[in-house]
């Protein structure tokens, strides 16, 4: 199921027009689960503030379904949802992935049952923090307070981040810059997940 979303200014908690355009998709999406509580990811081929700005709604629309909702920023070449969501990233994913307790519950509270954990500095290879052991162990962590696990990450056609996170996640929301995106490698990117076997839940797409 796919929705089109068209993003001109800032992100708005209150915004009800941009918040419907989101409850469908989660609905569809909360159908495919099998999880208590589920790990998502949002990724694209190219990255854009709109992808982060969709990617806020998303997880918006899940705390309003009655779901306690933690929104990761993994972008670590380009975070954004920080700006997006107007909070300090002084402390953030990075920080807990190289930090030797990782259950610390440090995400930021944004509205009702929405949280959102920044990326913070990143001062190692990205990929390389990725792969460290504490990512599935935070995972394991965040399952046990929250219903839905949203990671935002960098585009997945150029870096190997996003799937690296992917292989954490119960399935894949594809963000689609409209007139940006060529369709040969929106069908390279699903036919390298599928190859993965990670599966593709919804798609945005982004005017």
């Amino acid at each position: 199921m796919s929705i089109n979303f068209t993003r001109k200014q800032s992100f708005y908690l209150n915004d009800a027009i941009n918040k419907d355009q989101f409850y469908s998709i989660c609905t569809n999406i909360q159908s495919s689960l099998q999880n208590d509580a589920s790990v998502l990811m949002v990724t694209s081929i190219s990255q854009s503030r709109n992808i982060a700005t969709a990617a806020a709604y998303l997880a918006l629309a899940f705390s309003e379904q009655r779901k306690r909702v933690l929104v990761v920023d993994a972008n670590l070449r380009q975070p954004s949802l920080h700006q997006v969501f107007k909070i300090d990233d002084s402390f953030g994913l990075t920080d807990l992935l190289l930090n030797d307790s990782p259950h610390l519950n440090q995400a930021i509270h944004i509205k009702d049952s929405l949280f959102c954990l920044p990326t913070s500095d990143v001062l190692y290879e990205p990929a390389a923090l990725l792969t460290l052991e504490t990512l599935p162990a935070l995972i394991a962590g965040w399952k046990e307070n929250f219903d839905i696990i949203l990671f935002h990450t960098s585009d997945s056609l150029a870096k190997p981040d996003a799937n690296i996170v992917a292989n954490h996640c119960d399935g894949i929301i594809l963000a689609i810059q409209e007139g940006r995106d060529k369709l040969e490698k929106i069908a390279g990117l699903k036919s390298q997940f599928e190859r993965a076997n990670h599966e593709i839940l919804g798609s945005m797409i982004i005017s």
